[in-house]
């Protein structure tokens, strides 16, 4: 079944597939700065996740997740790619390459290296509860003026234009907050790289921890970039991949 409603295509016909997973609350929109600075070399796959965009009405549980993310990288990728998640889509490449490691012939997890499980996630609980409970309309100005004020109105449109998705946001946090990742890198056998802000000490709390964890990985951070390190610093954050997406064997 055709799902190119849920997901984009760009980029180079022939070149080698790279699959985008967004993080929450926001939609595959994110990947803008990275299909502008990778689509003459590669070809872009970007995805709604349940909950998010066009998916909004779906709800997110992690194994369908995986499971659809398996089915567009056989629809639009041939059944191999380069998959590149970000916050909550970097826990959802994590369990792809768990789940379907001959699907994924590299993994970059971005701004997720943390142990989604424990005392620390405390905060990411209250904004959940938020997320779940506020008025959508009130959470939709709030981030919006918020994301304008930090990167200005350009910069900010790929975040802002598709609109906030508060409620799908909330119940992939929950989701994956209920979980334990560390042994999902360890089962994916191939290469992964770490990509993290400087400043995002939250989502890096582990990441030493994952680099041991993973069977070959190496960590790559971005300077003055927080969470989003793709918009913060969307060169370097699409240099990173490209230096990897050429360091893979493609088979």
């Amino acid at each position: 079944m055709a799902m190119l409603h849920s997901y984009g295509l760009s980029g180079a016909k022939d070149g080698h597939p790279i699959v985008f997973l967004h993080g929450m609350r926001v939609t595959r929109r994110m990947w803008q700065p990275q299909i502008e600075a990778l689509g003459a070399e590669f070809r872009l796959i970007t995805l709604d996740l349940p909950g998010h965009g066009l998916l909004r009405n779906e709800s997110f549980r992690l194994e369908e997740v995986v499971e659809r993310v398996a089915q567009v990288v056989d629809e639009a990728a041939n059944g191999l790619a380069l998959v590149v998640g970000l916050s909550l889509g970097g826990y959802v490449a994590i369990a792809f390459g768990a789940t379907h490691p001959d699907k994924a012939v590299g993994l970059v997890i971005a701004s997720a290296s943390v142990e989604p499980r424990g005392w620390y996630n405390l905060p990411y609980k209250l904004s959940s509860a938020i997320m779940a409970h506020l008025p959508e309309s009130w959470l939709t100005r709030l981030n919006r003026a918020l994301f304008n004020a930090i990167y200005g109105k350009k910069r900010a449109e790929p975040l802002v234009t598709p609109g906030f998705f508060m409620r799908g946001g909330a119940a992939g946090t929950r989701d994956v907050m209920s979980r334990e990742f560390g042994s999902k890198l360890a089962a994916y056998p191939g290469p992964v790289l770490l990509l993290n802000g400087a400043f995002d000490l939250g989502f890096r709390m582990h990441e030493k921890r994952f680099l041991r964890t993973a069977q070959q990985a190496r960590l790559e951070i971005i300077p003055k970039a927080f969470h989003l390190a793709n918009i913060d610093q969307p060169e370097l954050f699409s240099q990173a991949i490209r230096r990897f997406a050429r360091s893979i064997p493609w088979q």
